[in-house]
């Protein structure tokens, strides 16, 4: 970091920061020299595939450049603003923004209840159905458990089959109490969208976003995933001992199916030039090139603190609508991260600078690269060195992990394979059926086939879908005559067909 200030003093090109209360009245210079070297060096610290950034001040883009190539094998190409990655789950606040043209048009408010757009929205409470708004589909406190659902996609069930299961997710926590980071109440804010605009979240997103904001590379999973050139491959990214490593995702159509079914909470695929766009929108707040994408008022919203995400004594995070805001005594870093399937992203604004930061890269696996350079880039602005962020974020990756103590095998003994063989029912949810092929158990949900492997007593994991635990229950007689799926929040069961 100290090298890192020193080149930034030395620099020729520098943009100096003209308003932001006193706080921000430092240095105030951003270095491209210097901003290039930290990406590089983290670029290759971390071993990276690939890497697109792009920062944003005043209206103007003032650095964009690709790192690497679009994929580590014969066919990778290099990197340039124009490379397309997933980004993610930075497509939530996309969907927060697009569903913000749509209450600027008078068609929804924020305080509206939800069952008053689709009288078909039904959550496991009957009073937190009713009372449910519009205001609370975003940010995270509907009461689930961290990321409910989110194995839903991997049994076959797409976006308009989840939005009917919700009403089955018994919730963990009390309506509006608790930060539980959810994907799939984001196909919610979809089908309002879709309900006012009369189209597709893929297509309304182009129309309302994309197109305005000329960002003219970007689409959506749904449309490009297998089709697009310029897409960069996504790659795992791992520890192998001390080594940082990188290998191509052979996982491709199952990545698909999950992303698919979340779209509008993670399947933008954009390019770095056109977040450079995004950011200018969000920096003039909500014009772009003098045209009001979103209202003033509107796009302010999207900004209002909901709920609390995290804290600690220098540091408070809250939830708003598809962004987390950070307030420190950096001032306010708006931000969100994204990972899925291969491709990491981060879009950061900090307001009071008036700069905003996007990096994407095509390896799945943390963002610490990603807020390393970010937290760099603030220091560097504010001339402070208040600590080595490269190394803080690096070493929380590399460190040793101990070691997974071994879970004791419980002994008790399955059933004869007969006597979980049927069919077995839940409403909204389908058929199950056990079957048996070559002495062991089969499970069947849609599309979706698998062997079973006995855990203990009654329960098995599904081997094909992430291990996923399915526990069958006896009835009278001691005969199994249920089954359920264990995916975080209960789901209920699935009783035997007679």
């Amino acid at each position: 970091m100290k090298n890192f200030n020193k080149l930034c003093f030395a620099a020729i090109l520098s943009v100096t920061i003209l308003f932001g209360p006193a706080v921000f009245a430092q240095t105030n210079k951003f270095s491209t020299e210097a901003f290039d070297k930290l990406c590089n060096d983290v670029f290759k610290e971390w071993n990276l595939p690939g890497m697109a950034v792009v920062v944003v001040k005043g209206g103007e883009t003032i650095f964009l450049k690709g790192y690497g190539t679009t994929s580590i094998d014969s066919t990778g190409t290099p990197i340039t603003p124009k490379t397309q990655f997933v980004i993610a789950s930075t497509s939530k606040a996309m969907t927060a923004a697009l569903l913000a043209t749509v209450i600027d048009e008078g068609k929804v408010k924020w305080e509206d209840t939800v069952v008053n757009h689709l009288p078909d929205f039904k959550l496991y409470d009957s009073w937190v159905t009713a009372n449910f708004q519009v205001r609370d589909i975003m940010v995270h406190k509907t009461g689930f458990r961290a990321y409910a659902t989110d194995d839903l996609p991997h049994f076959g069930y797409d976006r308009d089959q989840i939005f009917r299961l919700l009403r089955h997710i018994q919730p963990t926590y009390s309506f509006r109490t608790t930060y539980a980071y959810n994907n799939a109440m984001y196909t919610v804010t979809a089908k309002i969208i879709e309900k006012h605009t009369k189209m597709s979240w893929d297509d309304a997103i182009v129309e309302r976003i994309f197109k305005p904001l000329e960002m003219n590379s970007s689409t959506t999973g749904n449309r490009s995933f297998f089709t697009s050139e310029a897409l960069a491959k996504g790659h795992t990214h791992f520890m192998d001992k001390d080594t940082i490593k990188r290998a191509i995702r052979a996982d491709r159509e199952r990545g698909f199916r999950w992303l698919s079914a979340v779209a509008p909470a993670g399947f933008v695929i954009s390019t770095a030039e056109d977040m450079g766009n995004w950011l200018k929108m969000h920096l003039g707040k909500g014009k772009f090139n003098g045209k009001q994408i979103i209202s003033e008022a509107n796009h302010r919203y999207l900004f209002v603190p909901q709920t609390i995400s995290g804290h600690d004594s220098i540091t408070l995070n809250n939830y708003a609508q598809g962004w987390t805001v950070e307030q420190s005594s950096n001032g306010r870093l708006i931000r969100h991260t994204g990972l899925a399937y291969g491709y990491t992203a981060f879009v950061g604004i900090m307001p009071e600078m008036d700069m905003g930061i996007a990096i994407l890269t095509n390896a799945g696996a943390t963002t610490n690269p990603h807020m390393a350079i970010t937290r760099e880039m603030i220091e560097m602005l504010k001339g402070e060195d208040k600590r080595d962020w490269r190394e803080f974020y690096l070493s929380s990756f590399t460190r040793p992990r101990p070691p997974i103590p071994q879970i004791k095998t419980d002994t008790i003994p399955q059933l004869a394979n007969n006597q979980y063989i049927g069919q077995y029912f839940k409403e909204d949810f389908g058929t199950i059926t056990i079957s048996e092929e070559d002495n062991n158990l089969t499970f069947q949900l849609n599309n979706v086939k698998s062997e079973l492997r006995h855990k203990t007593g009654n329960s098995f994991n599904i081997r094909s879908v992430s291990n996923i635990e399915l526990e069958f229950f006896p009835g009278t007689n001691n005969k199994i005559d249920a089954l359920t799926l264990k995916i975080g929040d209960p789901i209920g069961n699935f009783s035997r067909v007679k």
